[in-house]
């Protein structure tokens, strides 16, 4: 089973010089909350690929603006041109690093007219636990709400992967165990997803937390 952080918005034509700002938050937000976050890698196209590909500096700026400038979408005719509207993206993992095994990934700065408009940008954590026990819930929720801040989304959750359903699963997919769900607007993102307390967030909008699941999400 795995553990999903996501964090969603629509088009937003946003600078390389800002996503990169953004980009440095994300990985220092990850680092801060748990020493095997703090480790992360380009995903290889075998595991043997992944397992040997070089740390990367994650504190550097000119570093990160690299990786999401090799991750544009480009033209299929040569000389292969970068699509501006496509925005940036990278992907990267923690190696399996301790007993977790992490992955990232952000799509930021598209402003495609023919994308959804409220999830054409993304930023997500997925986790893995290799052992028993994993991550406490409330730090879940600090990186979720941290993540809210950095990149201004319109809706995000947080959730547990159940491929055989669960009965504490949200009616409408009992596959997810929703531990958080934000919204910025009401009636934006997924619906009949408002479950469990209310509180309202700095960024604006609202963030619901369901307790009752918490425990599920900190053991595999």
């Amino acid at each position: 089973m795995s553990i999903n952080i996501y964090v969603y918005w629509g088009p937003r034509n946003e600078t390389i010089d800002d996503l990169v700002l953004r980009t440095q938050s994300h990985f220092r937000t990850l680092s801060d909350s748990d020493e095997r976050l703090s480790r992360w890698a380009p995903l290889g196209r075998s595991l043997k690929k992944a397992v040997a590909s070089e740390k990367v500096d994650i504190s550097s700026a000119e570093v990160l603006r690299s990786w999401l400038l090799k991750g544009q979408n480009k033209t299929d005719v040569v000389p292969r041109q970068p699509i501006p509207e496509l925005g940036y993206h990278l992907s990267f993992w923690n190696q399996r690093l301790g007993n977790l095994e992490a992955s990232t990934s952000i799509y930021c700065g598209a402003f495609s007219e023919y994308l959804s408009s409220d999830s054409q940008n993304n930023a997500s954590l997925e986790l893995n636990y290799l052992e028993e026990v994993g991550i406490k819930s409330d730090l879940l929720i600090n990186i979720f709400c941290n993540l809210l801040e950095i990149w201004n989304p319109i809706w995000g959750a947080v959730w547990k992967y159940a491929p055989n359903g669960h009965p504490n699963g949200i009616p409408s997919d009992t596959s997810k165990i929703q531990l958080a769900f934000y919204q910025q607007i009401a009636d934006l993102g997924p619906k009949n997803r408002l479950i469990g307390r209310e509180q309202h967030v700095g960024s604006g909008g609202s963030v619901w937390i369901n307790n009752q699941v918490a425990h599920l999400l900190e053991r595999n």
